[in-house]
């Protein structure tokens, strides 16, 4: 089960979205096995809201976002931006998608060019944009700075001549620069210190509230998805295991690897975390054959011999609640 739309116009929709990589090996290269690094994903985004995607590192996260982008090709499902399928567009086709969805990175010094100047940076999205003209470019590059709380002064500098929260604030105006509806922020504060986190999550909020963007939101640090996302899918493998109202996955956890998670998040006031046992990924070489059933069994404290035959799809658990364990 997919699912269900939270508004009558999903401005993001994945339907069961697949990415299998193959493992090559001996002098030919030959394909000796795949790794499923995302199966039958299905997710919806409505307009103006936020769509949390969490889970471990290698859990297929990034891979969703490359798909979308359009910078990696899907092996089966569809990717439907506004009711328009944009998997397997050519870039020629895909070219009027690339102003209505943007990316910020999670390395604010690695995603912009040193040898261009913060100016020479956004210029480049504002061709896109179709802004013509030294005056209003000019303009809009000070708007633009504006906006993420950056004085038009630093137009003239280079990146490395800004700290880390500074450079992902120009990282977030590139994105702006061609006025788009949807943003893919992949892990941007966790290359940040905790306080410029905070600074940063804030201005993704305020821009949303102004400016009316969508944001898919891409994080393993779960403080940060309940503050900014309005609905939160929990990955594992390739796989969603659990996808909830934000509000209703904190208060109603189901899924046993959601409890692993949120178990994990230290404590507001004591800075400690719940004993737990750590739930580790295996390496890609490791995950090319799945067990049978549910991905999490090896890991699961819940686990029986169900478990090794479940292998359905997401189960509707309530409003917009839906889990993947035969238990729930």
């Amino acid at each position: 089960m997919e699912p269900e739309s939270t508004q009558t116009t999903d401005i993001l929709r994945i339907e069961g979205l697949k990415k299998h990589f193959p493992i090559r090996r001996g002098l030919f290269q030959r394909t000796v096995g795949w790794v499923r690094a995302v199966e039958n994903v299905s997710l919806a985004l409505a307009g103006g809201k936020t769509l949390g995607l969490v889970g471990e590192s290698g859990c297929g996260k990034t891979t969703v976002a490359r798909m979308i982008l359009n910078l990696l090709p899907a092996d089966d499902g569809r990717i439907l931006y506004n009711g328009v399928d944009i998997c397997g567009l050519s870039d020629k086709d895909m070219q009027p998608f690339r102003k209505e969805i943007q990316i910020v990175f999670q390395d604010p010094y690695g995603s912009l060019n040193p040898r261009m100047t913060v100016g020479q940076t956004l210029g480049e999205g504002l061709r896109m944009a179709g802004i013509r003209g030294r005056r209003p470019a000019q303009e809009r590059l000070e708007h633009l700075l504006e906006l993420v709380g950056m004085a038009p002064a630093a137009a003239d500098r280079y990146p490395h001549e800004f700290s880390g929260g500074q450079r992902q604030r120009i990282g977030i105006a590139r994105a702006l620069s061609v006025e788009p509806s949807l943003v893919i922020c992949d892990e941007p504060v966790s290359a940040l210190d905790v306080s410029i986190q905070a600074q940063i999550i804030n201005l993704l909020k305020d821009l949303q509230d102004r400016l009316g963007l969508s944001y898919l939101f891409i994080s393993h640090d779960l403080n940060v998805v309940g503050y900014l996302c309005h609905h939160v899918a929990v990955m594992y493998k390739g796989q969603i295991m659990e996808y909830a109202p934000a509000e209703e996955m904190f208060e109603n956890p189901l899924h046993p690897y959601t409890h692993v998670l949120l178990a994990a998040v230290p404590d507001p006031e004591t800075g400690k975390k719940v004993a737990t046992e750590a739930v580790g990924g295996e390496p890609a070489e490791v995950v090319a054959a799945f067990p049978e059933g549910c991905r999490f069994q090896s890991k699961c404290p819940e686990r029986d011999d169900r478990c090794r035959l479940f292998g359905g799809d997401l189960t509707k658990a309530g409003a917009g609640h839906y889990v993947r364990c035969w238990r729930k």
